[in-house]
């Protein structure tokens, strides 16, 4: 009895020191929060990137808009599918980008007046006011193009960084001519295309 007793004894000290499988533990209890923070510094990364698209679609829009004394439907249609390939989105996100564009002048009288409107998209539903803007940017000799983008963001997973909304607004002055006209009913859509997805004006 007294000798079964003591390997009992003997095999509980051999398995109360044993320091195998240790790391393994520490492994288990730490792993989840690693992988957690690299999937969250991912999806931010991700976010950021598609931030700055964003801001570079915004641009593009309105340096391209800008460098015509007027715009047609096709050249709309074409500004439209530069800055879809900046976004560089697929079809199902591009059906979340909207776009417009907004040509303003001062007239004589010394009265606003939207003389370009053209928009990609089902959101930006709330016009642009210009009324308020400076005059060093708008008068009378001047007109403006306000082009924005909006973005409603889905990340890979929507754990950390949800749906953001993600807009910019770029406001240029015309090089060519004081104004851009382009007519103030352009409708435009997404569709898939040949190389990806296109604006169809």
């Amino acid at each position: 009895m007294k000798m079964f007793t003591d390997i009992i004894k003997s095999r509980i000290q051999k398995i109360w020191h044993n320091k195998d499988g240790v790391a393994a533990i520490e492994f288990a209890f730490i792993a989840p929060a690693m992988i957690a923070l690299y999937i969250g510094l991912a999806e931010v990364s991700l976010l950021i990137s598609a931030d700055r698209n964003v801001s570079h679609a915004a641009s593009v829009t309105g340096d391209l808009a800008t460098q015509e004394e007027n715009l047609t439907s096709s050249e709309i249609e074409d500004i439209f599918n530069a800055s879809l390939a900046v976004l560089g989105t697929n079809l199902t996100n591009s059906q979340r980008v909207s776009i417009d564009i907004r040509s303003f002048e001062i007239d004589e009288d010394g009265n606003l007046q939207e003389v370009g409107y053209a928009k990609l998209g089902n959101g930006l539903n709330e016009k642009f006011d210009a009324s308020e803007t400076s005059t060093a940017l708008l008068n009378q000799t001047s007109g403006l193009v306000v082009t924005r983008v909006e973005y409603n963001y889905y990340s890979a997973s929507r754990s950390f960084v949800q749906t953001p909304t993600l807009s910019e607004t770029f406001m240029l002055k015309p090089r060519k001519s004081p104004t851009i006209t382009f007519g103030t009913n352009i409708t435009c859509s997404v569709s898939s295309g040949g190389n990806g997805v296109r604006a169809n004006c």
